[in-house]
This record gives structure tokens, C-alpha cells and sequence, in this order.
């Protein structure tokens, strides 16, 4: 008998050590090297054109004295529109180069910051959207006060980046649109998917790591919803999605759509696996965006 509560104690332990990290692991993300992930978009020839183009770089400082370091890559010629690239988790901002391939034809000015606790920046706890899209706010401003007042901004981001960018309407931040691809609605359910990838066990048996990561790191994943920071926003918004994302649900992306106020459209992606339909169809991708920030001029015009 003795034997038998012994083993029972030995298991609960493991059961609840295992929770511990696997909480951890979601607050405390392995990001990849900037220098490999250089190099593997370097392989896919995105980068070819921003080799050859004039940057500088720089430091923000965001709501909290965190430190943000940032691209700035301006158009080929003067503008005044500029958009903000946001990276998706684990990974950094030179993932935002293939997509500012496309805005730089169409006379964009890029700003490509790492998350905090990603790429170049201090190591930090992620937050889900929660401190990031204050983040996003203080990039949004820098821009405005380096390159002044009159000046149009948009947000484009995957994953974690585009919910940063819709986590922050919330805040009814001055931009002209929000491109977000590949984003969740439900924190929970995505940790939940996660954890049954890395373990291929039910995320159910993974309930108690809630507890340890909010005795961790202050808050609880459970009640964490995109949909909930755009009841009021009127900015608009053009989600994109796979019809074969791993991770993220295409009923996420139109539960996001119902939530807004303000003009959406929508468009999925056949075949294509997260954070990858630029990867699926490029030309696709491309004329989307065009035709969207068409729409979002046309609007601006009339108002």
C-alpha cells in the first residue's frame, strides 16, 4: 500500500513538473537566431531587393523602458506612407521583408521591429498581445514623431503579429488599415493545439499549467480573446487565412470578422499551412494587398 501512494506521488509530481514547463515553455518562447533566420529567408530569395536598399537602424523605447530595435527602410521615392511590419512568435523582423516587398512597389516606407523577447531584443516573456500591442503603439508614435504628423501608417502582421496589430485597435490607434494574417482568436484553444502537437497527448491534461502560468507570469491564458479589443474599432482589416493551418482555425479568423465595426474582407488560402499562403500562392498575396489599400484610399477619399 505504502509502495502504491508512493508511486501515486511520484506520478503527480511528474504530471504537475510537466504542466510547470510546458507553462514556462509558452511564456518563456525559443526564438530563432536572427542570424538563421536571415538566412533562411536569404534562401528563399526574399531578401534579394533589400540587400541593395538603404536602411538604418534604431532603438525605441516603448511604454515600459522596454527596448525595441527597429529597421527603418524607407520607399524608393518620398512618401508619406509608411507601414509597420509585425513578425510572428519565435521568429523576428526580418520575416517582414517578404511581405514589404509588396508595399515598397506600391511606395510604402517600412518599419520592422522585433517583438519583445525576440530577435535582437532583451530577453522577455511573451505576452501574447497583451504588452506587445502596447509595444506596437509606442513604434506607431516614434514613427509619427520622427517622420511627422501628416504621415499615414498601416500594420501589417502574422501569428502573434497581426493579434498584436488587432489586440491594439482596442487602444483606437491612428492608422489607416491592418493586414493580419494567419491570427487566432482564442489564446487558449492555440495553446491547447500546441500542446497536443508537442506532446500528442490531450490538451486537457494540460489544464493545471493555466494555474502555473498565471502564478508565473500574472495573468491567465483562458481568458484571452482577440475578438474582444475590436467591439468598438472602426479601422479596416483584411484578414487572410489557410484552409490548412496546423494551428490556427479558419473559424478564428471569422469569428475576428464578426467582431469588428469597421470594414473586413476575407481571403483563404487553399492548401496553405500557417503563416505560409504568401508561401502558397505569392502573386495571390500580392494582388490582394494591392486591391485592399485600393479600397482603403477609395474610403479615405470619400469620407
Amino acid at each position: 500500500m505504502i509502495i502504491v501512494i508512493a508511486n501515486i506521488v511520484v506520478l503527480a509530481v511528474l504530471y504537475l513538473t510537466l504542466c510547470a514547463i510546458f507553462a514556462r515553455s509558452m511564456g518563456i518562447v525559443k526564438c530563432i537566431d536572427p542570424n538563421k533566420a536571415y538566412q533562411k529567408e536569404n534562401k528563399r530569395h526574399f531578401l534579394d531587393g533589400y540587400k541593395n536598399w538603404k536602411s538604418e537602424e534604431y532603438i525605441i523605447k516603448s511604454f515600459d523602458g522596454y527596448e525595441l530595435h527597429t529597421t527603418y527602410i524607407p520607399s524608393a521615392i518620398p512618401t508619406k506612407r509608411f507601414v509597420i511590419l509585425v513578425h510572428s512568435s519565435t521568429y523576428c523582423r526580418i520575416g517582414g521583408i517578404k511581405y514589404f516587398n509588396i508595399f515598397r512597389k506600391m511606395g510604402y516606407n517600412g518599419i520592422l521591429f522585433d517583438l519583445r523577447g525576440h530577435g535582437d531584443n532583451k530577453k522577455s516573456p511573451s505576452t501574447w498581445g497583451i504588452k506587445e500591442s502596447k509595444d506596437l503603439l509606442s513604434v506607431i508614435n516614434d514613427t509619427v514623431d520622427r517622420f511627422g504628423d501628416d504621415i499615414k501608417i498601416g500594420v501589417h502582421g502574422e501569428c502573434l503579429g497581426g493579434v498584436t496589430a488587432l489586440t491594439a485597435l482596442k487602444y483606437h490607434p491612428n492608422i489607416s488599415f491592418v493586414i493580419a494574417d494567419s491570427c487566432y482568436n482564442s489564446l487558449y484553444s492555440l495553446l491547447c493545439k500546441l500542446a497536443q502537437q508537442m506532446a500528442h497527448v490531450s490538451p486537457v491534461l494540460f489544464d493545471p499549467a493555466v494555474v502555473f502560468f498565471r502564478l508565473m507570469f500574472g495573468y491567465s491564458y483562458k481568458k484571452i480573446f482577440t475578438r474582444d479589443s475590436l467591439g468598438e474599432n472602426t479601422v479596416p482589416i483584411c484578414f487572410i487565412q489557410g484552409d490548412s493551418d496546423c494551428v490556427v482555425p479558419v473559424s478564428d479568423t471569422m469569428e475576428l470578422e464578426n467582431a469588428t465595426n469597421g470594414y473586413t474582407e476575407t481571403h483563404i488560402f487553399k492548401g496553405a499551412d500557417h503563416t505560409r499562403n504568401i508561401l502558397a500562392d505569392a502573386d495571390r498575396y500580392e494582388d490582394i494587398i494591392r486591391k485592399f489599400l485600393f479600397r482603403v484610399n477609395f474610403m479615405e477619399l470619400m469620407a
